[in-house]
């Protein structure tokens, strides 16, 4: 009947939320001055201080690590869709007591779409028929100089 104890959620430094602040506005926070104006880390949607549309979350979900490297700002929504909460079952000698809610983090990833700097292409048969495809690297077009210049240096 021992149930294992969950780390307890130590709320960020208030100097850990102004560094994280003045961060996430791209400026300097060893300059000393403070700004009233920030934004969110994953939209950029605009946020002012002291209105609570933000949290300050934690990056590692990790509730006890408050660095200032884990401290990251959010908007409400962003952090809403970050954090994956589910309900699960409490067990005691095989019966359930009650339910428990989970707190998951999904996490803040943003896709990025990539270059390709491949392509596949066909591979042809005897017959000129198509048996397969392989990928091969998209070379870059060599820069191709102007005439007009060429042409300038043998006027002269």
């Amino acid at each position: 009947m021992f149930l294992p104890e969950k780390k307890t959620r130590k709320p960020f430094k208030t100097s850990t939320k102004k560094t994280e602040w003045i961060l996430a506005t791209g400026k300097n926070p060893s300059s000393g001055k403070f700004v009233k104006m920030s934004k969110c880390r994953e939209c950029g949607m605009p946020l002012t201080w002291g209105d609570r549309k933000y949290d300050f979350d934690h990056k590692d979900n990790n509730p006890a690590n408050n660095s200032q490297s884990n401290c990251y700002l959010v908007c409400k929504s962003c952090h809403g869709n970050a954090t994956l909460i589910t309900k699960r079952k409490r067990k005691a000698l095989g019966q359930t007591i009650g339910y428990e809610t989970v707190k998951r983090k999904v996490g803040y990833k943003k896709s990025r779409k990539k270059t390709r700097n491949t392509k596949r292409v066909p591979i042809h048969g005897v017959f000129g028929e198509i048996t397969g495809y392989r990928t091969v690297k998209i070379r870059k077009p060599k820069a191709v100089k102007s005439r007009k210049r060429k042409r300038k240096a043998r006027k002269k």
